[in-house]
């Protein structure tokens, strides 16, 4: 009951924004995938560390996680957590020949490994199916992925799958293993901001170039919403971008009375896409808001709801405002916000 008044009083400053948006001329996105994308301010946050090689894959590993090159061409990086937490793994396997759907052969993949034999059947949250959980998009570069999330039994651990189609005709198999929020998430946390840079940090042979398929599926309205706060980001065609934010709080004052408190926040301003980068002006945001570049992508998402039975969905790899830890387990700072694409009726 509570939460409904703040709802309204954000979807009417997101309709604010719309308008201005409609009224709004500029230079349009990239869709060249070049140009003034190489002279952007500094990615924020951004994968950050040494360069290593799988085969030929390159990637950077999350900071502070060692790499072990084993024998076997499976590379494994390990978190630093505490010993009950473990195991905090991620294993790049050796590429694997495609067999028709990336999720589905991911899913096959990763129900034969030891972990599913030892603790149980790979399952999704609350007894759901990991294909339910599917992310299906297209990378920066242009190379094709499926991304699964699901719990080995009744294990608590969590194992994620990345399915990367590479251009010879194989599959690149990533698999994530996670017990606590501050390895790679869980179940009730899907994302942090570890599992999501090191994805951007992959370069896979053959595609060495950004292109412009990213930068058309961002144009549109995205809006998320939980609990007492919601953010809607808007991408215009011509190029202008215009975002909204509202947080709800109570306060109880010395005579017992509750009010709610609400926080707003706005801005608009110019935009540039480069592969899996957007590049925002806002003249009317803080120090930290005005020249911004953050590291998206825009996934398909099962909806047995929807018409389309699906739901477009833009991750962005964003900052908090002062670098504090978000949410209660990243504490980096950084953290995944998932916001679903506004379809317009047909």
């Amino acid at each position: 009951m509570l939460i409904w008044p703040a709802r309204l009083r954000f979807f009417a400053l997101a309709t604010s924004c719309v308008l201005a948006l409609l009224g709004a001329t500029g230079a349009g996105a990239d869709e060249t995938g070049q140009g003034a994308g190489e002279n952007f301010a500094g990615v924020t946050p951004k994968p950050a560390g040494p360069i290593h090689m799988h085969g030929a894959v390159r990637y950077i590993a999350p900071a502070g996680w060692t790499v072990s090159d084993g024998a076997d061409g499976v590379t494994t990086l390990t978190g630093r957590v505490a010993q009950n937490d473990l195991p905090c793994e991620i294993w790049m396997l050796p590429p694997i020949p495609a067999q028709g759907d990336l999720a589905t052969e991911g899913m096959a993949l990763v129900a034969g490994l030891a972990a599913t034999k030892q603790f149980g059947p790979y399952h999704g949250e609350l007894g759901k199916a990991v294909m339910d959980s599917r992310e299906e998009g297209v990378s920066g570069t242009g190379w094709s992925f499926a991304d699964l999330s699901g719990e080995a039994g009744n294990s608590g651990i969590t194992i994620r799958v990345l399915m990367a189609r590479l251009n010879d005709g194989k599959v690149l198999p990533i698999i994530g293993y996670s017990k606590t929020w501050d390895c790679l998430g869980n179940q009730a946390v899907r994302d942090n901001d570890v599992w999501a840079l090191f994805f951007h940090s992959l370069q896979l042979p053959g595609y060495d170039r950004p292109t412009p398929e990213l930068g058309k599926q961002l144009v549109g309205e995205w809006t998320s919403i939980g609990g007492g706060a919601g953010v809607t980001e808007i991408f215009a065609p011509n190029g202008h971008f215009a975002n909204v934010a509202v947080y709800q709080t109570y306060v109880a004052n010395t005579s017992g009375l509750v009010w709610a408190v609400n926080r707003a926040w706005k801005g608009d301003g110019p935009y540039e896409v480069h592969g899996d980068r957007v590049h925002t002006q806002n003249p009317k945001g803080s120090a930290t808001e005005k020249d911004v570049t953050r590291l998206f992508s825009v996934v398909r998402m099962p909806n047995p709801s929807k018409p389309t039975g699906y739901d477009w969905v833009l991750r962005m790899v964003e900052r908090s405002s002062d670098g504090s830890q978000t949410w209660g387990f990243s504490h980096s700072g950084n953290y995944v916000l998932h916001m679903v694409r506004h379809e317009q009726p047909q």
